[in-house]
């Protein structure tokens, strides 16, 4: 059995994440931390949805980081959503790094992270050429969970395109599935779940793991 917390829980991915863990017979309890509730409010015995004013402070949330085995990172936005280049790097790199700081204080073992493929935080890179900064910003936040934090086991998932479910998928949603260049998000959640389960086993020795590319992402699911 596992404890897992998550920030992200509202998002693509990490609705999915949750809803998975929730189902998951091996998962004894998920906390969520984020400023909406996630499942639209719903009540599960094996839910903890805790609500915040900030996702940059979460001092206040101490208790609920402490006795969990792993981390699951799904935050994600673009500066069109942040409103801004600045906003956008507050949110992926200033939150990213306050939940990480909480994870390491609380000793949990294992950190999960969504990041994307091509994401390096060596890119050169200005705030007005927004594929180059998302690149560097993304790999900034991969960086930093990785030499700043003192996990046992950080693992790194770089999905090229996603392929979301909200509704209806578009015909280029279809058409990227069919042809196997896009990835739902609902198997990326299940590849995060099964490699934090093959971690906690035992079963993987190299730290940090990345899993880079969506064909990579699907074939781990056969480990």
């Amino acid at each position: 059995m596992f404890k897992a917390i998550i920030i992200g829980g509202t998002g693509a991915t990490g609705k999915h994440l949750l809803i998975q863990l929730i189902r998951n017979q091996n998962c004894e309890l998920v906390t969520s931390i984020g400023r909406r509730p996630v499942l639209d409010g719903e009540i599960n015995d094996k839910l903890v949805d805790i609500v915040v004013e900030s996702l940059f402070k979460l001092t206040d949330t101490e208790k609920y980081w402490k006795d969990n085995d792993v981390f699951f990172n799904c935050i994600g936005t673009t500066r069109q959503r942040a409103g801004g280049a600045k906003e956008f790097i507050n949110i992926e790199s200033g939150i990213s790094n306050e939940a990480a700081k909480m994870a390491a204080n609380a000793k949990i073992p294992h950190a999960s992270l969504i990041s994307a493929k091509g994401a390096n935080h060596k890119i050169w890179a200005k705030d007005w050429i927004h594929p180059l900064l998302y690149m560097k910003t993304i790999g900034q936040k991969e960086q930093t969970i990785i030499s700043n934090f003192s996990f046992n086991s950080v693992s790194i998932f770089k999905p090229g395109m996603l392929i979301r479910l909200r509704g209806k998928q578009t015909w280029f949603e279809d058409f990227s599935e069919l042809k196997g260049f896009g990835l739902r998000v609902d198997t990326l959640a299940s590849a995060m779940i099964h490699d934090a389960e093959r971690v906690r086993d035992g079963l993987v020795g190299k730290s940090p793991q990345y899993f880079i590319g969506n064909n990579h992402i699907k074939s781990s699911l056969e480990l």
